[in-house]
């Protein structure tokens, strides 16, 4: 049972092929079905590593990386798919997220003890789903409702970033002290 959230951030993983899919056969609905489905699996399988305490290695890697594929996926598909004036938020959103993932796995290999998402992460994380499924589920959004939730969504994302940058001094610290030869 304790593998639950694992394979539901797994199962998240692959269904960005199908979300790929749908979009590219202008199928928006189905691509707003595929995003709600992972977006309650990814609070499903946060819900129960925390509830049971099925919380793993393997999952602190997992999870944020199911998230920050989803992201960036649905960023890419979302550019070409709207139109063009929208392309700098999506490239935003596309940078903060491979930095993320990138300090993350830096810091994966230095051994750092990587705690969960934080609330504020969460909340960015839910602002987007939110956001993109009603790109999805309504293309014809007036233009400027979408620049008010893509403008919503960066300023999310750079509050979130800027709110990570304490955990990852402490982090680096963390690995920086492990490195030492014991005295």
């Amino acid at each position: 049972m304790h593998h639950i959230p694992n394979a539901l951030s797994f199962f998240r993983i692959l269904l960005l092929p199908l979300l790929v899919y749908q979009v590219l056969q202008g199928s928006m609905f189905g691509a707003a079905v595929t995003l709600i489905v992972s977006g309650f699996t990814d609070l499903l399988d946060g819900f129960l590593a925390r509830r049971y305490n099925w919380v793993s290695q393997i999952g602190k890697v997992l999870d944020p990386a199911a998230d920050k594929l989803t992201q960036i996926t649905v960023c890419v598909l979302f550019a070409f798919t709207f139109a063009s004036q929208f392309w700098f938020f999506f490239a935003f959103l596309i940078f903060k997220e491979l930095v993320m993932l990138i300090l993350g796995i830096y810091l994966l290999k230095k051994g750092a003890n990587i705690e969960g998402a934080r609330w504020f992460g969460k909340m960015t994380t839910a602002l987007f789903y939110t956001s993109m499924i009603l790109f999805a589920l309504i293309p014809t959004l007036p233009i400027p409702v979408k620049y008010a939730l893509l403008a919503a969504m960066c300023l999310s994302a750079l509050i979130t970033a800027l709110w990570y940058i304490p955990s990852f001094s402490a982090y680096k610290r963390q690995t920086k002290m492990a490195e030492l030869p014991p005295q």
